[in-house]
């Protein structure tokens, strides 16, 4: 099986992401058969990766990470809503329209193919403080979760897909870190039946 853990670069003017601080310090550690990749805050790029990623039928497991406000605890969100909202980045549009649908004539809303309460749960008894949401915005973060389940909903068996939002509090970044690694952990491990 093949496993991914993507992260946000840079985006907004600002030097860097918590997802990327964070990614960076789970790289060293990352448990097999996990690998890591950076994703640059562009939305084509990020709906063509999407697509991708959620079709190839190699990944078994996908978790990617992006950065939220500074407010609330870390929260796997659950669906993704066909709509994008870029007019406070106009960079990451990348020249598409700054508004509108992310698939014209798609649906209005997707799952996460991912087990995220019950993985919710054990990370809670590992003692992570985490929520879970049906919101992940309208920014590249809900887009890459809304093409990466679209094409993995064509799968059988559909791949492990689902996003961590992480609060961007640098000073925090080890303990995420530390929450996500033991995410990739369990993960990782086999299905039951």
């Amino acid at each position: 099986m093949r496993a991914l853990l993507t992260a946000f670069g840079p985006f907004l003017g600002r030097e860097q992401n918590q997802s990327q601080l964070v990614l960076e310090h789970c790289l060293r550690r990352l448990p097999e058969p996990w690998r890591a990749q950076l994703l640059p805050v562009r939305l084509p790029w990020v709906l063509e990766l999407g697509a991708r990623l959620g079709g190839d039928a190699r990944l078994g497991a996908w978790l990617a990470l992006g950065e939220a406000g500074e407010e609330g605890p870390p929260r796997f969100e659950t669906r993704a809503r066909n709509r994008y909202d870029l007019r406070t980045d106009p960079e990451s549009a990348d020249g598409l329209p700054l508004r509108g649908l992310l698939e014209p004539g798609g649906p209005e809303a997707v799952e996460a193919p991912f087990p995220a309460a019950a993985l919710a749960r054990a990370l809670a008894a590992r003692g992570h403080a985490l929520g879970l949401s049906a919101e992940a915005g309208s920014h590249c973060c809900n887009a890459l979760l809304y093409a990466g389940a679209r094409a993995a909903a064509r799968r059988e068996p559909a791949p492990r897909l689902g996003f961590l939002h992480l609060p961007r509090r640098p000073e925090q970044a080890a303990a995420q870190a530390e929450l996500v690694l033991d995410a990739l952990r369990a993960l990782a491990e086999p299905r039951e039946a």
